[in-house]
């Protein structure tokens, strides 16, 4: 499952690293507004763009965008998931490790933030993903928590 058209991805692969990461946060605080709306078709687009910006900028730049790439994978995953599409959610999750376990010189670099094997390890568990997002992101909530999304049975 790709987001970006292939003209958007052959225009954003030749934008410089710090352009890739304006759009990318551009698109996910527009991801923002649109969970406050409720509206999630708009949250898959900003955020599977998102997602896809980071996967292309990780080609040319695998010792970067790691970070960014696990949020919007985390992001677009449990909007699909509480769409109810499990299995476009988890073909995002292998996209994700795929391009996180190409850069196999990069994984155990430490950086600034956190390292390649730790987002690997984040979208491997799920129960870590809210403090991973918490710690990287200021939103005030956690989106679409599974608790919350899933339907409700009433037996009397």
């Amino acid at each position: 499952m790709t987001f970006l058209c292939p003209r958007h991805r052959r225009m954003f692969a030749h934008l410089s690293l710090t352009e890739q990461n304006d759009l990318w946060i551009f698109w996910i605080e527009h991801a923002f507004t649109f969970c406050e709306n409720e509206d999630p078709e708009k949250v898959i687009a900003a955020t599977g763009s998102a997602f896809d910006l980071a996967c292309l900028a990780r080609i040319h730049h695998p010792e970067s965008m790691h970070v960014e790439l696990t949020l919007a994978a985390i992001l677009v995953c449990r909007t699909l998931q509480a769409r109810g599409n499990q299995i476009s959610a988890s073909h995002v999750i292998f996209r994700a490790l795929d391009s996180l376990q190409s850069s196999e010189l990069y994984r155990h670099r430490p950086s600034a933030c956190c390292s390649v094997d730790e987002c690997i390890e984040v979208l491997l568990s799920p129960s870590r993903q809210q403090a991973f997002f918490d710690d990287y992101l200021n939103w005030p909530a956690f989106p679409f928590d599974r608790a919350s999304s899933q339907p409700v049975v009433v037996v009397h």
